[in-house]
């Protein structure tokens, strides 16, 4: 699989490296840092611009920030690595091939001990006002 993490990298080469695996691997579809921190970042395969009711995006995560999202419900699949999700007060341990659900309004965060790959499909589709960070 053409997923993988150097240990020895750089913030910047990481970065670098993992926007151009999803390049690589998703031509013509928007890559990018999702919050500017190197550490979480969206592919937007089947972005909702094409379809408002759903929306699918290939996502990278060694952390998330804490966040809900009031009308959204989204499908985590993994497809490589694990990942710590925390959803409220619950803490779940996923592993590739793994899903889990996280209904509106839970407020959900996750890290990886390395970098998780997973496909996160959002039903209806993820949009910037629906996405509300928790401090």
């Amino acid at each position: 699989m053409i997923y993988m993490n150097k240990t020895d990298e750089s913030m910047k080469d990481r970065s670098a490296r993992i926007l151009s695996l999803l390049s690589d691997r998703y031509p013509g579809k928007k890559a990018y840092d999702l919050d500017g921190r190197g550490l979480h970042f969206v592919c937007e395969v089947e972005p909702v611009e094409e379809h408002p009711e759903y929306d699918k995006a290939v996502e990278v995560i060694m952390v998330s920030k804490p966040h809900k999202h009031h009308k959204m419900t989204q499908l985590y699949t993994i497809l490589q690595g694990s990942l710590e999700l925390h959803v409220g007060d619950t803490t779940v341990q996923l592993k590739s091939g793994d899903t889990y659900t996280v209904k509106p309004n839970n407020v959900h965060w996750a890290k990886s001990e390395d970098e998780c790959w997973l496909e996160i499909y959002s039903k209806p589709g993820w949009t910037k006002e629906d996405h509300i960070l928790i401090k």
